[in-house]
């Protein structure tokens, strides 16, 4: 990437690629503070492992599921006390000055984006929550940190107002932005982790949302599914939708199971929380029973019409996904609820 003459960049950011938006995005803006930690720490300290499931009748895809907490950046200040500052705005002129004082006061700044917006991205789908980090601008162009791609993204000006300032109903953006405070070098995030895994178990478990997310809305997924082709209009796209929502889009694959396996076995070396290895083991069985199921979809969507047979398969690979989730969030809460 060729960055402008005379654009203002953050001197000595370094953008290092990464499987997920969020925990990217934080690992990576904690990183040019001086702190250093794994993707899969940042994504576990902000209990980033979750499930909602939300009809999204009149739109396409009808069907909006995904396997990460909306809030992982502020969950992650909060269980974590860690020195970032969210703000957010009332117009996209005040948000983008904002932006643009970070970083021409020499700190990246990590937003939160509608990824339609993004001029890297093709206008296929809306997905709000996107996380970014701004290490640069000129006149035009901003210049992104984002998640896998190896080099720094440009977007227009306009387009960032516009993927900043999304109107989504799943989630609507006000200019959300995190910027790093005062005692970020020595932050350190070892201490949180049995509360982080407290309160992804407890969410799952007792949702804020209901029916729409954690264990609720995973049950309500799994007997639905299996039913798609005769209940959504849209079943091949939106089966093609929660394809890459659980295995492709930033996951890490296995709808974010396996880089939450990774985490409780981090926490585990490293002696932040005493994870068993029979829990770092059904995190590591429920990724890989999403990635069936995935596949499943995957493969159901690119056939002419539904084959009852394929369908049955998906139903089946749901309700084995429900059970291993059941087993994985029940222990965890159990044993961390004094976390």
């Amino acid at each position: 990437m060729i960055v402008s003459v005379g654009a203002t960049m953050v001197p000595g950011y370094a953008h290092r690629p990464g499987n997920h938006c969020g925990s990217t995005a934080l690992r990576n803006l904690l990183a040019f503070h001086g702190v250093e930690l794994s993707e899969e720490m940042a994504l576990g300290l902000g209990a980033g492992a979750c499930l909602y499931f939300i009809p999204m009748d009149g739109q396409s895809p009808s069907r909006f599921l995904n396997g990460r907490t909306s809030r992982l950046e502020e969950q992650f200040v909060e269980l974590t006390g860690a020195p970032l500052q969210l703000r957010t705005f009332g117009s996209p002129e005040e948000s983008w000055a904002a932006a643009r004082a970070a970083v021409e006061g020499g700190s990246p700044a990590l937003l939160l984006t509608d990824l339609y917006y993004l001029d890297h991205y093709g206008k296929s789908a809306h997905f709000p929550g996107h996380a970014v980090v701004l290490a640069g601008f000129d006149d035009e162009l901003s210049y992104l940190s984002d998640t896998a791609f190896g080099e720094l993204q440009t977007t227009a000006l306009d387009n960032l107002a516009m993927a900043r300032h999304s109107d989504h109903p799943v989630f609507p953006l006000a200019g959300h932005m995190f910027v790093a405070g005062e005692g970020v070098a020595d932050f350190d995030p070892g201490a949180a982790a049995p509360a982080a895994i407290a309160a992804g178990a407890g969410r799952m478990l007792e949702p804020p949302l209901g029916d729409f997310e954690g264990l609720p809305a995973l049950r309500r997924f799994a007997a639905e599914v299996e039913g798609w082709p005769e209940l959504l209009e849209d079943w091949r796209w939106t089966a093609r939708f929660s394809y890459q929502v659980i295995e492709r889009r930033g996951t890490g694959g296995g709808n974010f199971r396996r880089m939450y396996s990774r985490f409780l076995a981090e926490c585990a070396d490293r002696g932040f929380a005493a994870v068993p290895a029979a829990h770092v083991e059904l995190a590591s069985e429920a990724a890989a029973a999403w990635t069936r199921l995935a596949h499943g979809l995957q493969a159901a969507r690119e056939e002419e019409a539904a084959q009852p047979q394929r369908w049955a398969a998906i139903g089946v690979d749901a309700r084995s996904v429900c059970a291993l989730e059941e087993r994985l969030w029940t222990g965890l809460a159990d044993g961390f609820r004094e976390a």
